[in-house]
């Protein structure tokens, strides 16, 4: 796994938040989150082994991880980010989303990431 990059943008009188990580070589993808107030706006997950292909190199991964987190910023600088940019979402909300409710569980359903009830076998 490469190191990522942070950076701290002032656009518009707003203050934003960029990370760029590397998900690994089990999950050769970048993925590029853009932060205000603690809030995600954006999330880009893009494949690299597609790009650099799948012996790509540290030094390969870390100078499109690089030019990726460049891209973003210049993007979010151009305005090119809002437009089509999700509400904003607190890591509470996505933790909320992916955890099975209540309701859920009193009907016997399984949450996201959870089995539900055994069934039998047939034959």
């Amino acid at each position: 796994m490469v190191p990522g990059f942070n950076s701290e943008i002032q656009h518009r009188g707003r203050r934003y938040h960029i990370q760029t990580e590397d998900l690994g070589v089990e999950n050769p993808c970048l993925l590029t989150l853009v932060y205000e107030a603690g809030a995600i706006l954006t999330r880009i997950k893009v494949p690299y082994a597609e790009v650099l292909g799948p012996q790509a190199s540290t030094e390969q991964i870390r100078a499109f991880m690089e030019a990726r987190h460049r891209q973003v910023i210049a993007d979010l600088l151009a305005d090119r980010l809002a437009a089509g940019s999700p509400p904003a979402r607190t890591l509470e909300d996505l933790i909320a989303e992916a955890l099975p409710t209540a309701g859920d569980r009193a009907a016997g359903g399984a949450g996201p990431g959870e089995r539900g009830p055994a069934r039998p076998r047939s034959g």
